[in-house]
């Protein structure tokens, strides 16, 4: 059976910024990585065209 890594390897994904009092930690697949970076290249491609 063929298994599909980039579905079933988990990275840790650490968001930190002045207002928080602890980094922001989700263990995720690599494809909702992947997905997630996606949206956020989409929402500053959206952002910069509002400027």
């Amino acid at each position: 059976m063929y298994e599909d890594n980039e579905a079933t390897e988990l990275v840790t994904v650490e968001l930190n910024w002045n207002d928080l009092d602890q980094p922001y930690r989700r263990t995720v697949t690599r494809r909702q990585l992947a997905q997630l970076l996606l949206e956020l290249d989409d929402m500053a491609e959206t952002a910069t065209a509002d400027q």
